[in-house]
């Protein structure tokens, strides 16, 4: 009898060794990055997301969910087949128009942005966006730009880029003279660019948006659990400390 329960003992205390460390894993939550975004949003190095808003939210949420944060990135048009093949379990910074699938589950409000048309300092003011018309404007692949569609129509001529960055830096190389962007990129530009001083304070605004976060309808995390954390989040300021991070003084 003793030996027996010798050995029912070690196989008890060899379980728990086995079992403990399994239990104290968090688990995983992966999140979609399109390459496409720059600062503030994302900084990448090798492909591989290291800081910025995104990060910055993707972190603190997981941590709300209790969860360990992941980070996949892609190309601008590969993000939504990410969602549908399960590579990723959300893709944030979104908006329903964005996506072709309808069919998405959507979190509350994450960040709140202003669509642009920026320029450099000598160039005129722009009244309206006809005044666009056959002039040349930078663009982002993949992104579709539904007031300037309505607006233009077949005038409307798209210089597409991969990125913001790329972007900006044909504006002030003269490529074109408009970029069409956010308040977020662009105030943040104005912020830290060696070229800042070139950079119109003024930009015309088109339309306020908000953005959220994307999720498959049966995925690993159900729409209505992230966004507790995501009101948590706001409840404590969170967010708004994050976006002031990125801000010039008084904006």
């Amino acid at each position: 009898m003793r030996e027996a329960f010798l050995f029912m003992n070690r196989i008890f205390f060899f379980l728990i060794g086995v079992l403990a460390p399994l239990s104290c894993v968090a688990d995983e939550i992966i999140f979609g990055v399109s390459t496409g975004s720059a600062m503030p949003m994302t900084v990448f190095k090798d492909s591989t997301l290291t800081s910025g808003l995104l990060k910055d939210f993707g972190d603190a949420l997981a941590r709300e969910l209790q969860a360990t944060p992941r980070y996949i990135t892609f190309p601008r048009k590969r993000v939504e087949s990410a969602l549908i093949s399960k590579q990723v379990d959300l893709i944030c910074d979104l908006r329903p128009e964005w996506l072709d699938r309808k069919d998405w589950a959507w979190t509350e409000t994450v960040f709140t942005n202003n669509q642009t048309v920026a320029s450099r300092k000598d160039t005129p003011p722009l009244p309206h966006l006809k005044a666009l018309a056959y002039q040349r404007v930078g663009t982002l692949l993949g992104y579709r730009y539904v007031e300037m569609e309505a607006a233009l129509e077949k005038t409307f001529l798209r210089d597409d880029a991969l990125s913001d960055d790329i972007n900006l830096n044909k504006l002030l190389t003269r490529r074109f003279d408009y970029m069409l962007t956010n308040s977020l990129y662009f105030d943040y530009q104005r912020k830290i660019h060696a070229d800042r001083l070139q950079l119109n304070p003024v930009s015309y605004k088109i339309t306020s948006f908000d953005t959220y976060c994307a999720l498959p309808q049966q995925g690993k995390w159900p729409a209505a659990k992230v966004n507790r954390a995501i009101q948590a989040l706001k409840s404590r300021g969170e967010i708004q400390t994050m976006l002031s991070h990125y801000r010039p003084a008084g904006t």
